[in-house]
């Protein structure tokens, strides 16, 4: 217990708090003393007994408590990480004037952050995510001019991101996603020049991206996912934020297309922008982005009439940390490059179904040799499915649904014994199933038929309900107690399968 307490992990950025601890001296410890003691008084619940050594002495001296460090005798560290503690936090804690860190993280304290912890003037790391904070973030936060570290994640915070953050000009670390913020990013958060994290997914934001972001030129993390953000990117946002590592403006309603500039934001892995209104040709040189293991561009327009829509396909072959590529209803038109064969062996995942191609399916698929989920439904392939499929011996899942592939199912497909789901529906296939896929020590084959027997048997026993109470004869009906308790029964077997 006491490791979990003392140990401090910043989950999002993956910033390690770096904490020293000195030796002791006796000093006048009584206001640090007492604010502890208040801090307890406020918890209502504290099930693994964290806080059981707390006043267990008859000095002001607490080097011993779970959770506190010190150094030269003033209380610098206060870390109470990944327990369950309920109740609000004290007020009190204000008085901790020479606290340096403060981690609450992963509990349940509920009610509003303490507008008085501004008084902690040499406060530098604030974490207080994954509680159930509410109300809104104090705009007194701001008096803290050596924060360096701000984490609020996953709380219930509304009111907006408060325009005075951006007086705290030593900030590295902002992260406050999944909190129902509402309203627009402020412009003074440009201020931030030494910002390297940004994250502030899932908060309601709206209105554009200010320009003033842009020129946060030590940006690694840039995270905005899921709002409700419009507007454009600029054309030379690689060259503003040329350090960018992550890049997540998924699930919002920006437009434009993507600027070719990003090419130089060359330290890029993971760079997630599905679900906008992007449009345009992909003209990104994705050979630049050497370590590039996270590619999503669902669900927008880049696709054209034009005969190189896909080239940058070809571009993509230099990324050989690359693990998932997905370029789902993009409306690609045209055939598919075969140079998705030269993709990294390191892909595991591949979706780029919903688009408009044409001609068959190259069979150099069979070079991506690691994959484990390959998604092409509603493509409008034609010709057969190439045998070179079942070189994919790690695959699980493969959809091929609704396309026009013709021709036999090839024998090879039978080789995948790691195979899961194989969808082949609404196509032209003909011929006999091979017999290889049927083999009953198949573990994909006998979890399939195991799934269709349940399915089946419950579909024969809602068939039966029916027919027993269509019954002419009054008395040999159904009563509607049976008919809702076998109704039931039948739910929880399907929400088991």
């Amino acid at each position: 217990m006491n490791t979990r307490v003392v140990a401090f992990l910043l989950l999002f950025s993956d910033v390690i708090f770096v904490i020293t601890t000195s030796s002791i001296s006796a000093s006048n410890n009584e206001t640090d003393y007492e604010a502890l003691l208040q801090f307890k008084s406020m918890i209502t619940n504290d099930p693994y007994g964290a806080l059981s050594s707390w006043g267990n002495t008859t000095s002001f001296h607490f080097c011993d408590w779970n959770g506190v460090s010190w150094n030269l005798s003033f209380l610098r560290f206060f870390s109470l990480w990944n327990n369950s503690f309920q109740g609000s936090i004290p007020h009190e804690l204000g008085r901790l004037s020479r606290l340096g860190v403060l981690d609450l993280r992963y509990n349940k304290f509920d009610g509003v952050i303490p507008s008085n912890l501004s008084r902690c003037s040499n406060l530098e790391r604030l974490g207080l995510s994954y509680n159930k904070l509410t109300g809104s973030i104090p705009k007194e936060i701001s008096f803290l001019s050596k924060l360096t570290l701000l984490i609020i994640d996953s709380n219930k915070l509304i009111g907006g991101i408060p325009p005075v953050l951006g007086n705290l000009t030593s900030m590295q670390v902002f992260s406050a996603a999944f909190n129902p913020f509402g309203g627009s990013i402020p412009e003074t958060l440009g201020r931030l020049k030494r910002l390297e994290q940004f994250g502030c997914g899932g908060c309601n934001l709206y209105g554009t991206i200010p320009h003033s972001i842009y020129n946060l030129s030590l940006l690694t993390i840039f995270s905005l996912n899921n709002n409700q953000l419009i507007g454009s990117l600029p054309s030379a946002i690689g060259s503003m934020l040329p350090r960018l590592v992550q890049l997540q403006l998924r699930d919002n309603q920006l437009v434009g297309n993507l600027p070719p500039s990003l090419s130089n934001s060359s330290k890029l892995q993971l760079f997630e922008m599905g679900n906008n209104n992007f449009s345009g040709k992909l003209e990104i040189d994705f050979a630049r982005l050497k370590d590039l293991n996270f590619l999503s561009l669902g669900n927008n327009i880049f696709g054209s009439r034009e005969a190189d829509n896909m080239k940058f396909i070809d571009t993509l072959k230099n990324c050989s940390k690359l693990d998932t590529l997905d370029i789902f209803n993009c409306s690609f038109q045209g055939e598919l490059p075969t140079s998705i064969g030269n993709l990294s062996d390191q892909l595991s995942f591949l979706e780029m179904g919903g688009n408009q191609f044409s001609g068959n399916l190259p069979s150099c698929i069979g070079n991506l040799v690691g994959l484990t989920t390959l998604l092409l439904d509603n493509s409008q392939f034609t010709g057969k499915l190439p045998s070179t499929i079942g070189k994919l011996l790690k695959l699980q899942v493969a959809i091929f649904t609704r396309n026009q592939f013709s021709g036999p199912i090839p024998d090879t497909i039978g080789n995948l014994s790691s195979l899961n789901l194989l969808d082949l529906g609404y196509n032209r296939l003909e011929g006999h199933i091979p017999t290889n896929i049927l083999q009953e020590d198949s573990i994909a084959t006998q979890h399939t038929l195991a799934y269709a027997n349940k399915i089946e048997d419950c579909l024969a026993s809602t068939v039966k309900i029916g027919v027993s109470c269509s019954v002419d004869s009054p008395p040999q009906r159904m009563d509607i107690e049976n008919v809702v308790h076998e109704l039931q029964h039948i739910l929880e077997k399907l929400q088991h399968i």
